[in-house]
C-alpha cells in the first residue's frame, strides 16, 4: 500500500512539483503508489517562515522537492547547512542530523524534512531560553 492522502475541498498539495487542488465538492482520497515527492499545503514553509537555521534548511529541502531542476544546485547547500547545524547542535541533535543527511543522499527529501520537525521544536526551545536570558535593559 502506498501513501494515502485525504484532500479536503479546496486543499492544495504538491506532487513531484505539480500543485494540485481539490476543486470538487467532496473530500478526495488519493493513493500515491510509487516514490514521489508529496507535500501537503499545511506542511509548506514559506520563505518568510524560514527565519531560523533549521527552518531555512526545511525550506531548502522543500524547494528541492518541488523543483527537481534546482536539486543539483540545492543539494550542496543542504549539505552545507547540515554541516553548520551539526557543528552547532551535534551533541544533542547529531544523530537526527546524520539521519537527515542519509535521507537526502537517498533522495528521500520528504523523509529528511519529517526528521527535522523535532529539531525545529528543539531550536524553538533554545531560542526561547536565549531570549529569556537577555538583559531587559541598562539601568541608569
Amino acid at each position: 500500500m502506498g501513501l494515502v492522502l485525504k484532500v479536503k475541498v479546496g486543499d492544495r498539495l504538491v506532487v513531484n512539483g505539480a500543485v494540485l487542488r481539490n476543486a470538487g465538492r467532496n473530500q478526495m482520497m488519493i493513493e500515491v503508489e510509487n516514490q514521489s515527492d508529496v507535500l501537503r499545503a499545511e506542511e509548506i514553509f514559506s520563505e518568510s517562515m524560514a527565519s531560523t537555521p533549521v527552518r531555512r534548511l526545511c525550506h531548502q529541502i522543500q524547494i528541492a522537492m518541488v523543483s527537481r531542476e534546482s536539486r543539483g544546485e540545492l543539494i550542496p547547500r543542504i549539505h552545507a547547512a547540515l554541516d553548520e547545524l551539526e557543528s552547532a547542535l551535534g551533541k544533542s541533535q547529531g544523530q537526527v542530523l546524520r539521519d537527515v543527511r542519509v535521507q537526502v543522499e537517498k533522495t528521500n527529501l520528504y523523509g529528511a524534512y519529517r526528521l527535522l520537525l523535532p529539531v525545529i521544536t528543539y531550536e524553538d526551545e533554545l531560542l526561547a531560553m536565549a531570549s529569556d536570558d537577555e538583559p531587559e535593559g541598562i539601568a541608569s
